[in-house]
Formats: structure tokens, C-alpha cells, sequence
């Protein structure tokens, strides 16, 4: 008697295990998505807060206290300060060649936009501006 699998049992096991990554892989893409989004909303809160940092201890250059008024911050200039690393500004939903807005940077590069509404100051993390820099 010869020892061995025969050819429909290998059949049987390469289609159970394609079924298992059938389910798993579309599993596992989400997982590694939404956490690629929970670390992009943490750089974010990470650089508007390092920018209330750098503007606790700059509060001169803070806009008038006058609704609507705003300016921003370069993220150049709180590394420049020292308040952020180089991990702090790495873009975790990266993806090179990608379309999607948010995948295509590998660094934030943009600005904090600091705007007096409702007797407090709001930050906000952009891109791009148009404001003038505080």
C-alpha cells in the first residue's frame, strides 16, 4: 500500500483553505484600515495640539480677540520650535501613488488655522491656507 495523500484530498484542503481567505483577508483589510484612521485623527489631534502649545507660549502673535478673526501655522515652524518629531508628522494612511486626498501625502506639510469663534480660540489642521501666518 502506498503511502500519502491522493489528488481529491490536496483538492479539498487547497479549497477549504482558499474559503478560509475568502473570509479573512476582506477581515483583516478592515481592521488595518480603521486603525489606519484612528492613527491619522491622532496626528491630527497631536499637531493642533502641539500648535495650542507653541501658541500658549507665543500668545502675542494669537489673533485679535474679534470673531472670525484667524491665522495659522506653519507644521515647519513647530518642528523649528521643537514641538514635533518627525514620527509626530508622518502620514499613516499613506499610500504611494494613490488618489484618495488623505492617502497621498506621506507627511503633514500644512498648517493650523487658529480662529476666534465664540469667545474661544479653535485649531484646525489643513492643508493648504490662504490665511495669513500668525
Amino acid at each position: 500500500m502506498k503511502k500519502g495523500f491522493t489528488l481529491v484530498e490536496l483538492l479539498g484542503v487547497i479549497v477549504i483553505l482558499g474559503l478560509i481567505a475568502m473570509i479573512a483577508i476582506p477581515t483583516i483589510n478592515s481592521a488595518l484600515n480603521s486603525s489606519r484612521q484612528k492613527a491619522y485623527e491622532q496626528q491630527i489631534n497631536t499637531i493642533e495640539d502641539t500648535a495650542r502649545t507653541y501658541m500658549s507660549k507665543n500668545s502675542l502673535k494669537l489673533p485679535s480677540q474679534t470673531e472670525g478673526n484667524k491665522c495659522s501655522i506653519r507644521i515647519s515652524t513647530l518642528q523649528q520650535a521643537g514641538l514635533l518629531d518627525s514620527d509626530d508628522i508622518e502620514n499613516p494612511k499613506y499610500k504611494k501613488d494613490s488618489t484618495d486626498e488623505e492617502e497621498n501625502f506621506e507627511n503633514f506639510n500644512g498648517y493650523v488655522i487658529i480662529t476666534f469663534t465664540g469667545n474661544k480660540y479653535k485649531y484646525e489642521y489643513v492643508k493648504t491656507t490662504s490665511v495669513d501666518e500668525c
